[in-house]
């Protein structure tokens, strides 16, 4: 009898794939459980852990792993172990959407979307057809959410300029006013353009529009020089902090006496600063976190955030980030999803019982107390910080 190799081995593949299928493609194999019976539910994090932009990443995503850490302590979520997966983006949208993919294919179920607004725009766009509820802890710009699940859990750009317009407004600032800024970044074009606008309805007059850009953020002399000579009593920066370590420096050289009003993206602009510390003397910064508060959940996560990293004092993103662990447990509890009743459900079907729940919750965090409509906004509460020797007081 003459044998057909071919025919043979084409059968005992199909056979192996079809047992591959059977043991590995299952629904209920794409939840892991832990030796204790917990099943794992991981969370992914993608955001800038090198680079320029890193401190803003690194402080998300450390946020994130203490609240992961304190929540599994605590005996995790409805029989959930929280898992936090993290992804360096470089600050890079191609990368973060990389990034998407790798994690996903690590068994990813929800995300964090990205840390900086570019690089969640490009998240957002790759997780379109996954259903994979997204809650970014900082990406600001209006249009990087654009998809029924996708959050944010931080202010919007048009929120923050059209609050700091006000704010000036209200305590008398100024009423000649400069605006300085990155006009290729999104956070801080979205800033401007509502800031521009409610300033002209409330009467404060822009007596200059400087600019530069990525590849020019090292010499400030000819935008400086041109505020000077505006006559502006404040100026508005709505960048972040490496940028405006780099501004201050040099209008400190040039003697340059004004004051400066900038969003949340200043948060972390102490450290910048460094050594130069002085020159961030008297900076007035939007942000909804507080380090120094004796609330209670602020104080008590400023308590444990020190204690587990060697005495550092969290920022605003830190803060973000581990409200953004505890606004997704919010919603798993609102959502009645546990460890029994998801191990029969679709990864999409989970989600979208969670994405339903977020316009539901209200969470009391260390960045205040939130809710969420439909369109993935957040409504809080700001505070005016000032930066008074070396450290930052409550101003409003």
């Amino acid at each position: 009898m003459k044998i057909n190799i071919k025919k043979i081995f084409a059968g005992v593949l199909a056979l192996a794939l079809v047992l591959t299928c059977f043991t590995g493609c299952g629904k209920k194999e794409t939840w892991q459980k832990t030796d204790d019976g917990k099943v794992v539910l991981e969370i992914g994090f993608i955001g800038p852990l090198t680079g320029e932009y890193a401190n803003y990443g690194i402080s998300v995503r450390n946020g994130a792993k203490l609240a992961v850490e304190e929540i599994n302590k605590n005996g995790g979520v409805n029989g959930f172990e929280l898992k936090l997966l993290e992804a360096d983006s470089e600050a890079s949208g191609e990368k973060a959407s990389a990034a998407y993919g790798k994690l996903i294919d690590d068994g990813m179920k929800l995300s964090m979307g990205g840390v900086l607004s570019g690089e969640t725009k490009d998240i957002v766009a790759a997780a379109k057809d996954d259903g994979i509820l997204i809650l970014s802890a900082s990406a600001s710009a209006l249009d990087c959410i654009g998809e029924s699940n996708a959050f944010r859990l931080c202010f919007n750009d048009p929120q923050q300029g059209e609050i700091a317009a006000q704010a000036i407004y209200d305590k008398k600032l100024a009423n000649k006013v400069a605006i300085l800024y990155d006009n290729g970044n999104d956070y801080c074009v979205g800033n401007v353009e509502t800031f521009t606008r409610k300033a002209g309805e409330l009467g404060i007059e822009i007596v200059s529009t400087q600019t530069f850009t990525e590849s020019t953020n090292t010499d400030f002399t000819t935008q400086l020089t041109a505020i000077k000579n505006s006559g502006a009593e404040l100026v508005f920066i709505p960048i972040y902090a490496a940028d405006a370590a780099k501004i201050l420096r040099q209008a400190a050289q040039m003697q340059l006496d004004i004051d400066w009003f900038g969003a949340d993206g200043l948060d972390g602009l102490i450290k910048k600063c460094g050594d130069n510390v002085a020159d961030a003397e008297g900076v007035l910064l939007l942000t909804p976190f507080y380090a120094d508060s004796e609330e209670g959940v602020t104080k008590s996560f400023v308590d444990a955030y020190k204690a587990k990293y060697d005495g550092v004092v969290p920022d605003q993103f830190a803060a973000d980030g581990y409200d953004v662990i505890y606004a997704m447990v919010e919603a798993i509890k609102q959502a009645g999803v546990n460890s029994e009743n998801v191990i029969d459900m679709a990864i999409s079907d989970f989600n979208s019982k969670l994405v339903a729940a977020m316009t539901k919750i209200e969470v009391n965090g260390a960045t205040g107390k939130m809710t969420w409509t439909a369109d993935g906004e957040t409504f809080k509460t700001p505070k005016i910080l000032k930066i008074e020797d070396g450290k930052t007081v409550v101003v409003d």
